[in-house]
């Protein structure tokens, strides 16, 4: 790899596992607990540190203050909120519910100066686009559906339809960028196992977050959330940190989502003039 860092921002709001010291007493889950309901790892996968014009991750815990949730979006009315009450698995999370006060120091104190750093760096004209990077369970709950289905190898994003076109609102990348980055995937990551599924899908099962729409809305770049399977880099058994081997097989993956992106940004100066617009 060389030392020219590619004009992207890479995002990473659900790989921090920081707990603030004064709620630790309160908290009722385990590290092992922390980490697995976080993106587990994303933090490893996507580091891309001085190789990226940009490269954010949210330290605080996913299960402390969710930086991929409207800050308005809380208990009681959604246990899954800019701040939990019970994790994915059903467990509970405090000893007793954050006020209200203190639901609010802490989106001041981490959920605030995070977004304010995404809208930085897209303000930068270096940054011609922006990734939402995060993990997704093998299997979860179908959209509309009482039951859960397998999901594919990866999912991109761009809150539209499942070819990337709009569909009920505004998308926050345009159609041509998002064929580009699955066909580079299916590239770069043929040997991968897709179980039945295609490999790359595009706003299925997820179609966007919070991070992509509002901050696709507020900026003049595209936006892609990015979701990759946990099995495809995941042990069996997932410790609180990784060890040496999990760490040599996600710079595997580190390195090819480098070519990924690498290739995305140099293609995407070759972009159709009249796909040029996100709207």
């Amino acid at each position: 790899m060389n030392n020219k860092k590619i004009p992207v921002l890479i995002s990473v709001p659900h790989g921090g596992t920081v707990i603030p010291e004064r709620f630790r007493d309160r908290l009722l889950l385990t590290a092992e607990d922390i980490v697995l309901d976080s993106d587990t790892w994303t933090q490893y996968v996507y580091d891309f540190e001085g190789k990226m014009e940009s490269f954010e991750v949210m330290q605080a815990a996913r299960i402390v203050v969710d930086a991929n949730r409207d800050p308005t979006d809380r208990p009681p009315e959604n246990s899954d909120g800019v701040v939990k009450t019970v994790t994915v698995n059903g467990k509970k999370v405090w000893d007793r519910d954050l006020t209200e006060d203190e639901t609010d120091s802490l989106i001041h104190e981490y959920w605030e100066p995070f977004h304010r750093r995404l809208l930085e760096a897209v303000s930068r004209s270096e940054v011609k686009f922006a990734i939402d990077c995060h993990s997704m369970l093998d299997k979860g709950p179908a959209r509309g559906k009482p039951e859960w289905e397998k999901r594919p190898a990866f999912c991109i994003s761009n809150r539209g339809t499942a070819g990337g076109e709009s569909g009920e609102e505004v998308v926050t990348a345009p159609p041509y960028l998002m064929r580009k980055l699955q066909i580079l995937l299916e590239e770069v990551f043929a040997d991968q196992p897709a179980d039945g599924l295609p490999l790359v899908m595009i706003n299925e099962p997820f179609r966007g977050g919070f991070i992509t729409r509002s901050l696709g809305a507020r900026s003049d770049i595209p936006w892609i959330q990015l979701e990759i399977n946990r099995r495809l880099y995941l042990p069996k058994h997932a410790g609180i940190q990784p060890d040496e081997e999990d760490l040599s097989r996600m710079q595997l993956f580190r390195d090819r989502f480098y070519e990924v992106f690498t290739r995305l940004a140099a293609e995407d100066t070759m972009a159709p003039e009249d796909e040029k617009s996100i709207s």
